[in-house]
């Protein structure tokens, strides 16, 4: 009978013991799972931020060069803003349809 008894309490650990490891392994699975997409979206941050590092860096070049390059400054407001002098013309041409429809 305490063979009996042994053996169940024995079976009922072991069981037990099955059942931790099997929710653990789960566990572990879903952490390894969330690592990887966290990994993953640290590496894609990390690559916008660049992106936006370089972006910040060529529109404080642009800057600079408006503040301090005059001849710079006066083409950048002749073609953005069609500015001219006083003795100047400026002729539009119509655009051809090949360049609107990007042929």
């Amino acid at each position: 009978m305490k063979r009996f008894v042994f053996t169940i309490l024995l079976t009922t650990f072991m069981l037990l013991c099955v059942g931790a490891l099997v929710i653990m392994a789960i566990e572990l699975y879903e952490t390894r799972n969330q690592l990887t997409y966290l990994q993953k979206r640290h590496a894609d941050y990390r690559e916008r931020i660049q992106q936006i590092e370089q972006d910040l860096a060529a529109k404080d070049e642009y800057l600079d060069k408006l503040l301090t390059d005059p001849v710079f400054l006066e083409r950048v407001v002749r073609e953005r803003l069609g500015f001219s002098s006083p003795e100047e013309w400026i002729y539009r041409f119509p655009q051809e349809e090949e360049e609107e429809t990007g042929d």
